[in-house]
């Protein structure tokens, strides 16, 4: 966006039709769709006719990927809420061949903004003409009742009633929805403490991995830690063993770290994640032989994404040098995304203006917002955030980083915050 406005003569087509058309977050799923950051560029577009041609006929041909549909589907909503009616005809085209020929449903919450009641019964048939066993996958019980909350003067489900009485398709979806109860927001409850008996049976599940929570974790007795570590130590098979050692990532270990170095100087291994494990419990421990291990790992290793989290409690002046040249490293935004749980855990635990450097680095270097979003906190926290990148906070491809933007706005309007941390810096 700095750049369409700084020069307003280019033409960006090609590069908001490949973002339009591919959703490039690096986790899609987590992140949603882009529609609502890319939609302004191409409006300010020099050639928007173009790119919104370019998006329908993608969209129209585009079989499946869910991550792409979506923020495809999202796109021609927008266009046609602001005039353009072909892209309707293109949205409804493609929703028509859902579930034939290979192609994926799309657009279920979008047809309901763009088509209403009509929408929802164009949904419903789509549906009910599955196979019985297969229309609880599509149970889209939540979007109806959006669509209500947005449309008080209709009554939703009678009009949907009325509906299924003359089309047995509407019917059969209409018995699935109206056999699923409404979404009801409720207090969180305060997590518990786990047991010795809860931690056991956490280890014992079917599953090559095995997570624990610190925020039950710290609310266990000193004597039942005590006891899942000797549980630990005592144990033989090697898988179990392994798992014990994410129960001590979410709480210290209560003895002598010995038997997690040992492990965790030893051979990786994929399967039983033994490694990372115990590196991971081993950031709670500060030791000479700790952080020789680490900058051991981090000279053989191009990537030593498993071993950061070891000067977690080592960190030493100077090490933020290092941190740079590993991320250097990294020739492409997933091998990026390997280093950035551990860099960012180390400058949470030691917080400095050294971080700047590294985490700046990160953020030239990553594709991924909500990493991206944790590392711009410890930069503003540490007062080290760049005007540079203060621009460009307000359009972020992520939401809760251009709220970031709004905050730290408000802080800088705040009279007590104006030049509190001096006339070089940001806040």
């Amino acid at each position: 966006m700095l750049l369409m406005k700084a020069h307003p003569q280019l033409d960006f087509s090609k590069e908001l039709i490949a973002a339009s058309v591919k959703n490039l977050s690096n986790d899609a799923q987590s992140e949603g769709s882009r529609a609502d950051y890319l939609y302004p560029m191409i409006r300010r577009a020099k050639n928007r006719a173009l790119i919104e041609k370019a998006v329908l006929q993608k969209l129209k041909k585009k079989k499946s990927d869910v991550s792409d549909l979506n923020q495809l589907c999202d796109l021609a909503l927008h266009f046609y809420q602001d005039g353009n009616l072909h892209a309707r005809d293109i949205f409804l085209e493609r929703f028509e061949k859902s579930f034939e020929d290979g192609y994926e449903l799309c657009g279920n919450e979008r047809i309901l903004k763009m088509d209403g009641l009509q929408g929802l019964f164009k949904l419903a048939e789509k549906i009910g003409r599955l196979p019985e066993e297969e229309w609880a996958w599509y149970e889209y019980r939540w979007d109806i009742d959006e669509f209500q909350d947005a449309n008080p003067a209709l009554d939703v489900f009678k009009e949907f009633e009325s509906a299924a009485k003359e089309n047995p398709y509407i019917q059969n979806y209409f018995k699935l929805i109206s056999a699923i109860e409404p979404f009801q927001h409720s207090r969180r409850k305060e997590p518990s403490a786990y047991t010795v008996k809860d931690v056991e049976e956490i280890i014992n599940r079917p599953y090559k991995r095995a997570g624990f929570r610190s925020v039950r974790t710290l609310k266990m007795s000193p004597e039942e830690i005590i006891t899942v570590a000797r549980n630990f130590l005592d144990e033989k098979e090697k898988l179990r063993k392994f798992k014990y050692l994410r129960f001590f990532y979410a709480t210290k270990f209560p003895f002598d770290y010995a038997p997690l170095l040992k492990i965790a100087s030893g051979k990786k291994n994929h399967q039983t994640v033994a490694v990372n494990n115990a590196v991971l419990a081993l950031s709670h421990f500060s030791g000479d032989d700790i952080r020789a291990l680490a900058l051991k790992k981090i000279r053989e290793e191009r990537i030593p994404c498993e071993y950061l989290h070891l000067l977690v409690s080592n960190y030493q002046t100077g090490d933020a040098e290092i941190l740079l040249e590993v991320i250097g490293r990294a020739k492409n935004f997933d091998e990026v995304h390997l280093l950035v749980q551990g860099i960012i855990a180390i400058f949470k635990a030691n917080p400095g203006t050294d971080c700047k450097a590294p985490l700046e680095a990160m953020y030239y270097s990553m594709n991924c917002s909500i990493h991206r979003r944790d590392l711009l906190e410890i930069l503003v926290q540490n007062a080290v955030l760049s005007e540079e990148i203060v621009e460009e906070l307000a359009y972020d491809s992520h939401k809760g980083i251009r709220k970031l933007f709004r905050q730290i706005k408000r802080r800088r309007a705040t009279p007590s915050s104006i030049n509190c941390h001096g006339p070089d810096q940001t806040i």
